[in-house]
């Protein structure tokens, strides 16, 4: 299976559906935003009188695609010149329900009468299996007798209807070869009418269209998932009851009612429609990503199955999910982001820790860092972290099944420790072994949240453990890990020193705060840190901004930049801006800042990667990197009362 990179997501916290720039529906995530990819290929094509047949993704079509102002909604709009053509498709999903609403807008721009056939394929891989599988044209009888089609396996349900009946349909093998094959039987505007078929199976429906000059005509197509043919054709029935803007109008409501209870201040500052657009999709990227359901996010949505160019990213890492745990907090969104700690009190192993990642239902995910010398240890000490400022901002205390579990991971990390300085292990990147400044922040910065959070609790003597853990690997920080220039990124399992730039040492700065910027001897040693990462790490780019890669020498993603780091930059620069006072700071913030705006997809979103010189991007929708790009933009707002530095 190739990699196709979406360029936007819609969805409603328990289903997840990614979208290409051409509108394909890429995946469906059901029942939950990681399981299973019940999605294939979903591709729409029209065959013109006169023309012949177009994939709606060819190169006789110019596209723009952007979310709709204040709703996790998608307007793709396509035109094409050599055609005489412009289709608009707009698409979201039921705020209750696993239903995609999928609306056609298809309009003649010549001043010519248009004769079409529009023409949509599905091959789809129920449960994330492609065999035995079962799709058949059956009869939906509310809210009027009309064609749907329902495709099964086990108890995985898919079921396609329209407002206006489907005029074609075909049923067939999606095999290379197969005589009844629907995507090749699409070129000549046909379908053969076949209604049944098992196996491994694909199947294409369609509306015959004609347009009078200069008109238009839509066409709404309704998707529902359920876990029987009796809920799926109930739940196509009822949505079909309703009208396209009815439903549209009630999602409208339901997410701006949402935004009322965001509390940022950027979205009523920005003054460019397009910076609010990818302000508002960031938003959207850390409520879609994250399972209400389950109460843990994933990385991003899956795009890579198979593994052929990554490791996956539809899974939870502890390490991204308390990161936008953290930024849920900050935002006015406590009690949302406290339910992960009870997720992870489910997930922890026995011993304390965390594993690299996660499925949602808390089982073991295909994983690589699971030696006990290559654990990814700062995950664990991230979850403390973050139970910290969660529970600080919701002023509650966790419960007794919370409380257990970060004492168990408190009691992992302080076995971790020789010396005050962490065992080796994996380093946040999974690319190297060894001891690292980053994850030696993070034990520093657990043991302080320990010591909070055991006050809290009203535990003293626990307390006063953690804090003369928080204070000796502070100190061993400080001793082993600092060079003349700056920190060390580690040490290499053997214990030698590992002066290679990477920029997760920003983690003494932020978010972990480890350097007290008040003091001028941590402070100077923040200031060269950062000089350190501006002079290997940097790159300007053609807008003005500064990215930054994640360490010297990184191939991954073809070479590309890192969003996570160029916000990390963004927030340390931002710290020692507020700590200073100096604009030097913030207009080096400014810049990382519009590095990430301005490469984002076509619709908005962030990745965790892209190209500062180029459309290239990797990981659409990356929670973490949507996370910190609310967080330095409230920041940046805030310091705009005495600096201009958004533009």
């Amino acid at each position: 299976m190739a990699v196709f990179q979406p360029t936007a997501i819609v969805g409603n916290g328990r289903v997840l559906v990614t979208l290409g720039h051409s509108a394909e529906l890429m995946a469906f995530f059901y029942p939950r935003c990681d399981h299973a990819q019940n999605v294939r290929e979903g591709l729409t094509g029209i065959y013109l009188d006169g023309f012949g047949f177009s994939w709606l993704f060819g190169h006789e079509w110019q596209r723009q695609q952007r979310y709709l102002s204040g709703e996790a909604a998608v307007l793709t709009e396509l035109t094409s010149p050599l055609l005489g053509l412009g289709i608009s498709v707009c698409d979201f999903v039921s705020p209750d329900e696993p239903v995609l609403f999928r609306q056609w807008q298809v309009r003649s721009l010549d001043g010519k009468p248009k004769r079409l056939r529009l023409l949509h394929y599905f091959e789809l891989t129920l449960g994330g299996h492609e065999w035995q599988q079962a799709v058949q044209v059956i009869t939906l009888p509310h809210p009027t007798p009309r064609p749907a089609v329902v495709q099964w396996r086990g108890n995985f349900w898919f079921g396609v209807s329209s407002d206006l009946p489907f005029q074609q349909w075909q049923c067939g093998k999606a095999l290379p070869n197969a005589h009844n094959h629907p995507k090749p039987d699409m070129l000549d505007g046909w379908l053969n009418g076949q209604t049944l078929e098992i196996g491994k199976v694909a199947f294409a429906v369609g509306w015959q269209i004609s347009i009078p000059p200069f008109g238009s005509v839509e066409r709404t197509m309704v998707i529902a998932f359920g876990e029987s043919k009796r809920e799926v054709i109930h739940r196509l029935g009822r949505n079909l009851a309703d009208s396209f803007e009815s439903h549209h109008e009630r999602h409208r409501a339901e997410w701006e009612e949402w935004l009322k209870r965001v509390k940022v201040s950027f979205l009523n500052s920005l003054g460019k429609e397009r910076v609010k657009s990818v302000l508002e999709a960031a938003l959207w990227t850390m409520r879609l990503t994250w399972d209400k359901g389950m109460g843990a996010p994933v990385a991003a949505p899956e795009f890579d199955p198979t593994f052929e160019a990554s490791g996956g990213y539809g899974f939870c890492w502890c390490r991204d999910a308390s990161f936008v745990a953290h930024a849920f907090a900050q935002i006015g969104l406590a009690q949302k982001a406290s339910r992960f700690f009870g997720w992870c009190s489910r997930a922890q192993s026995p011993d304390g820790y965390f594993h690299q990642r996660y499925w949602l239902d808390g089982s073991l995910a295909p994983a690589w860092s699971e030696d006990h010398d290559s654990l990814q240890v700062d995950e664990t000490a991230a979850v403390i972290w973050a139970a910290a400022q969660v529970y600080r901002k919701l002023r509650e205390k966790p419960s007794q099944q919370v409380w257990e579990s970060i004492k168990r991971a408190l009691m992992f990390l302080s076995s971790h420790l020789v010396a005050g300085v962490h065992k080796a292990g994996m380093d946040l990147w999974e690319t190297f072994r060894g001891h690292f400044t980053y994850t030696q922040a993070a034990f520093a910065a657990a043991f302080q949240a320990g010591a909070e959070l055991s006050n809290l609790m009203g535990e003293q003597n626990l307390a006063e453990q953690c804090q003369a853990l928080a204070h000796e690997t502070k100190s061993a920080l400080l001793k082993r890990f600092w060079a003349k220039d700056g920190f060390l990124r580690g040490f290499t399992p053997d214990g030698h020193p590992d002066p290679t730039p990477d920029a997760s040492v920003l983690g003494v700065i932020e978010p972990f705060r480890i350097l007290d910027l008040t003091k001028s001897e941590e402070l100077a040693m923040a200031e060269r840190t950062m000089q350190r990462v501006l002079s290997h790490l940097t790159k300007e780019t053609p807008e003005g901004g500064l990215a930054v890669w994640r360490f010297s020498g990184d191939g991954y993603a073809w070479g590309m930049a890192s969003t996570p780091a160029t916000l990390w930059l963004g927030l340390s620069a931002a710290a020692l801006g507020e700590a200073t006072g100096k604009r030097d700071w913030w207009q080096i913030a400014q810049k990382c800042w519009l590095a990430v705006t301005h490469h984002t997809t076509p619709a908005g979103l962030v990745a965790e990667m892209f190209d500062p010189f180029g459309a290239g991007y990797w990981a659409v929708g990356h929670g973490w990197s949507a996370a910190w790009l609310v967080l330095l933009t409230e920041r940046l707002t805030e310091a705009q009362r005495k600096l201009s530095v958004l533009r």
